[in-house]
């Protein structure tokens, strides 16, 4: 991927489709002398023109509105034009060749963000914040995108940035003027320092792993044996009709994803093949997919037909450790789990007999649904929430991504090493070499230190025309 900044580009910047408008954006050194040759005038800065697009043999394509922003004020910090027309496909085209005629290149997915970003307007995490803010699928996605896009997460890496640095002064004052008669303090202030440092980290690490479930959803997966209901439990959360349901055992062969939002927080359900002993190679292909979508869950239902029940419950634990064991699965190993009792249309006092299986079972969720029905279904709801009770979304939370955890954790290993060595009171050279190292970690996330592959890996993820 280039990051030259020499070249004029433009492109579509509106979903492709037929709309009542269309944008085409510039940006660029030659921005100017193109607009004066499409437009026929030199626009005023930021003012509205309503205006003729002029073609090479000055017949009109449109009439619509330009908007001229003069570097350093614009998006891109670079000369931007914007052209808004009508949203036919076929006179977007026309316009965007014009362009490319008058010495402009078409823009790469992202580059108009990348510029904005090279030119100092943002920096890395707020860059992509624009394209998480874009892709948003909840209100509640769309305000933690939006806060990391004001500076909500910078500002939190940014102060921890600072403390890093005031403690890497002291510590490279206390080797650089060892032998000085100055009052420099000891290992015992660095070690509060760092200690006060890797505190702050954590707290920042919990909310940029909030901001990642956030962003991606909560990974919930319905499992059980074949004819539990699981297919038709996913249709009934979900509201649709996308998974195939019948009375035949192992209808359900692959994997099926479906994305509900429950007040806000993204649930992505994966509805799984029933797991049971089989010869068809295909359904063991299914079975095979069922176990590992299980393993990676954040969060379990496991859905038993109440009919396969005693009258007097059973201890419904066993059922699952027998289900684990046949399948080479730990059901509660680190994750959530939730019993879900389902079909109860079809038998009588359902109520006392629910009672009776969470007094079993006082440890684990059971709550009772009728998939057919949906009796229940909004209880379930409400267990999603109580999933995601632990991660304490708010209106303060900001969006994040994987690659900002793993560089939280690479800069929290490296400050943990600095705690250690200030505790042993050893060689301070090795404390201030890992205060650096965990600087530099925390460097990639906003790009004061990051590498144009990474750039282009960001970049490319975007739309055209951002």
């Amino acid at each position: 991927m280039s990051l030259s900044k020499e070249a004029t580009i433009c492109a579509i910047s509106t979903p492709p489709g037929r709309g009542g408008v269309g944008i085409i954006r510039i940006s660029g050194p030659l921005t100017s002398s193109i607009s004066v040759k499409i437009l026929g005038f030199k626009p005023e800065i930021r003012y509205a023109h309503t205006c003729k697009f002029l073609n090479h043999d000055q017949s009109v394509m449109d009439i619509g509105i330009a908007i001229f922003f003069e570097a350093p004020n614009s998006y891109t910090g670079e000369d931007t034009l914007e052209l808004q027309c009508h949203g036919s496909l076929p006179l977007l085209n026309e316009i965007l060749n014009r362009l490319v005629s008058l010495g402009a290149v078409i823009a790469r997915p992202g580059e108009f963000t990348e510029r904005s970003f090279l030119n100092g307007k943002m920096d890395l995490a707020q860059a992509e914040a624009v394209a998480d803010l874009i892709e948003a699928g909840t209100v509640q996605q769309a305000k933690s995108a939006s806060r990391t896009l004001r500076g909500a997460f910078s500002t939190r890496i940014k102060k921890l940035q600072e403390q890093l640095t005031k403690t890497r002064i002291n510590a490279e004052a206390m080797i650089d003027f060892s032998d000085e008669d100055l009052d420099l303090g000891s290992n015992d202030k660095i070690l509060n320092l760092i200690t006060k440092c890797l505190a702050d980290l954590s707290n920042v690490f919990k909310e940029a792993k909030q901001g990642v479930i956030m962003k991606e959803g909560i990974q919930v997966v319905i499992a059980g044996y074949p004819n539990s209901g699981k297919s038709t439990l996913i249709n009934a959360i979900s509201g649709e009709d996308t998974a195939i349901v019948t009375d035949i055992p192992g209808t359900t062969r692959d994997i099926l994803n479906v994305e509900v939002s429950v007040e806000g927080m993204p649930i992505n359900l994966t509805d799984t093949a029933g797991l049971r002993d089989t010869e068809d190679p295909v359904e063991l292909e299914g079975v095979r997919r069922a176990q590992d979508a299980i393993r990676v869950a954040d969060h379990i239902l496991f859905v038993v037909d109440i009919t396969t029940l005693d009258n007097e419950p059973k201890n419904l634990l066993d059922v699952i450790t027998s289900f684990s064991s046949n399948f080479s699965l730990n059901l509660t190993s680190g994750k959530k789990l939730t019993i879900v009792i389902n079909k109860l249309d079809l038998i009588d006092d359902c109520e006392n007999f629910l009672n009776k299986l969470q007094a079993v079972e006082a440890k684990t969720p059971v709550i009772g649904v009728s998939a057919k029905t949906e009796e229940g279904l909004e209880n379930l709801r409400e267990n999603f929430m109580k999933v995601s009770d632990h991660l304490h979304f708010s209106e303060n939370n900001f969006s994040a991504r994987t690659r900002h955890i793993s560089a939280l954790e690479a800069a929290k290993t490296h400050l943990t090493n600095a705690q250690k060595l200030a505790k042993e009171s050893l060689d301070l050279e090795l404390i201030a070499e890992e205060l650096r190292l965990s600087q530099l970690k925390m460097g990639t996330i906003t790009g004061e230190l990051t590498s144009d592959d990474l750039l282009g890996e960001i970049f490319e993820s975007f739309c055209i025309g951002k």
